[in-house]
């Protein structure tokens, strides 16, 4: 069994971003992203040799309330890392 953490996932208009509790990364698209975490989990030794499952939630607080009716559009997401 991998190594899982949670981090928060969200978009300022031009870069996703994801913020954990012991590093943030972003990226234009969610492929660089996943490279920048891919990256920050190796530099930080976390589940070397085992995998790693990232557990990203849309951070919702971030929109305004009246946007909030949108919210179905944004996802959360699970990816696994082999480090």
């Amino acid at each position: 069994m991998g190594t899982e953490m949670e981090m928060s996932l969200g978009h300022d208009g031009t870069r996703w971003i994801a913020r954990g509790d012991s590093f943030a990364v972003s990226g234009r698209t969610l492929a660089d992203l996943d490279a920048e975490v891919a990256d920050a989990l190796r530099a930080g030794n976390c589940g070397k040799g085992a995998p790693v499952t990232v557990a990203m939630a849309f951070d919702f607080a971030a929109f305004p309330v009246w946007m909030r009716q949108y919210a179905s559009h944004y996802f959360n997401r699970n990816v696994t890392f082999d480090l």
